[in-house]
């Protein structure tokens, strides 16, 4: 496990905090691994009825630590926590709300459209640098962003 994100269970709710300001945020594969494990707790859990991430700062999450993944893991190639995230995040039997406070980036703007529900403050702020990194998006956003986008809730004018 890992200090960096912050598990609680109240009435019902599974609160999954990530708890690294110092570093934006930016997500670890031992960050992804405790997110995994407790998304996939809440429905194991009859007691948990929904699971609620957000994050301590002022950034939701700047994305990816892009040292960490830069470095080579030696592991086999098994695969890392940061590649089961997407289908953990898009396969659970209970709701998983977003609430996003400042900035998302990449990653952090990709699970928030497998969330059931995103709360967005007047801070928040979405970027998807995948172009300028030469990266291919990731867990289906390519297909999920332009969905929701199109879908009736969203405004006539395209601003949110």
């Amino acid at each position: 496990m890992t200090d960096n994100v912050t598990i609680s269970d109240e009435r019902g709710v599974r609160l999954i905090v990530l708890n690294r300001p110092e570093k934006k945020n930016a997500l670890t594969q031992a960050m992804y691994a405790a997110i995994n494990d407790a998304i996939a707790g809440t429905d194991a859990d009859p007691a948990l009825r929904v699971t609620v991430i957000t994050a301590y700062g002022p950034v939701f999450t700047s994305g990816n630590d892009l040292a960490e993944f830069a470095a080579p893991t030696g592991d086999g190639g098994t695969q890392s926590a940061a590649a089961r995230f997407p289908i953990v995040l898009a396969t659970p039997q209970k709701p998983v709300i977003a609430a996003v406070n400042g900035l998302a980036v990449g990653v952090g703007v990709t699970l928030l459209a497998q969330c059931d529900l995103v709360y967005a403050a007047e801070t928040a702020n979405f970027r998807t640098p995948f172009i300028d990194l030469a990266l291919v998006p990731e867990g289906a956003s390519s297909i999920l962003m332009p969905a929701a986008r199109s879908s009736p809730s969203w405004p006539e004018d395209g601003q949110p």
